[in-house]
């Protein structure tokens, strides 16, 4: 089974907040979609899951296209954290609704979660802060048993205890093999040790779709150091200059190798460094606006 998103696009308010987006989502994939601000993410989760109707595009579930098919539907499970038709409801009646809605919904599994966090059916959401009612929609997303799961900043306004239980209940979901989840959050080093993917979503695109473990096999971020101010040529034709102070330059670049390490020491550098990478740095290379690279510069 898997999940594909075909030229996907969405305008609210005549900007065209998603533009022509595919990707394809497999089983046992833990994905990061990853942008600044504005870029479209919340809006691609609804999007897929219906609660905005696609401008053009289509989304298809085992080679079914969703919206001939809409009882397919229940294999994908969004809970969007800004909905408030729930506040006044107990977890019970939440529960109730849920299990009508998907047919696999795992009550066993609902009320271990549950248990485990210390919440009762009697409780009312409304009386629910910002992180324990985040964690309680992931627990509600988990038990629907839908093998693809969007999950909208997650992590936002848990605590370390809990994020890191999130996290590892999470990983457990996946490891058979049959569930996928897609996370768009803005803690980046915390994705960092979950994902296997990361989506990077720019002006309504997906600008990069990287396989981490294979894109850190070749990618390099590398400190450099010059006698004068200067940005070589070579480092914006080759890479992506993520920071500069005074004479030292570190550039990330994406196909490293023995050549281009070569041609780098063409450029005189007074000392060259390789430094470990990580999201953040795919995150500067790919998503700095023009403006903000002209500040690098």
């Amino acid at each position: 089974m898997s999940l594909v998103i075909n030229k996907l696009s969405k305008q609210i308010d005549q900007q065209a907040t998603l533009d022509a987006v595919s990707f394809t989502v497999a089983p046992g994939q833990i994905i990061g979609v990853i942008g600044r601000n504005g870029v479209g993410k919340t809006t691609l989760f609804r999007t897929i899951n219906g609660q905005y109707l696609a401008d053009s595009g289509n989304i298809t579930v085992d080679g079914q296209d969703l919206a001939r098919h809409p009882q397919l539907k229940t294999e994908l499970c969004f809970i969007d954290p800004l909905a408030n038709f729930f506040r006044g409801t107990t977890i019970s009646q939440i529960k109730a609704y849920y299990q009508a809605a998907y047919p696999k919904f795992d009550t066993t599994k609902f009320n271990q979660l549950l248990n485990r966090y210390h919440l009762t059916e009697n409780q009312k959401l409304r009386h629910f802060s910002k992180g324990m009612f985040g964690l309680f929609t992931i627990i509600l997303s988990v038990a629907t048993n839908a093998p693809y799961l969007f999950l909208d900043e997650p992590l936002d306004g848990l605590d370390v205890l809990v994020r890191k239980n999130i996290l590892s209940i999470l990983i457990e979901e996946v490891a058979g093999g049959q569930r996928s989840i897609l996370i768009a959050s803005h803690n980046l080093v915390e994705l960092e040790g979950v994902i296997d993917r990361a989506l990077m979503l720019k002006t309504g695109r997906i600008v990069n779709d990287y396989q981490l473990e294979e894109m850190r096999s070749r990618a390099r971020k590398v400190q450099l150091v010059y006698r004068d101010k200067k940005v070589p040529d070579l480092l914006r034709k080759t890479g992506r200059v993520v920071h500069v102070s005074g004479r030292v330059i570190v550039v990330v670049f994406e196909n490293y190798t023995p050549e281009l390490k070569a041609r780098l020491d063409t450029t005189n550098p007074v000392f060259q460094e390789e430094l470990p990478l990580s999201l953040t740095d795919l995150f500067m290379a790919n998503l700095t606006d023009e403006a903000d690279y002209e500040l690098l510069s």
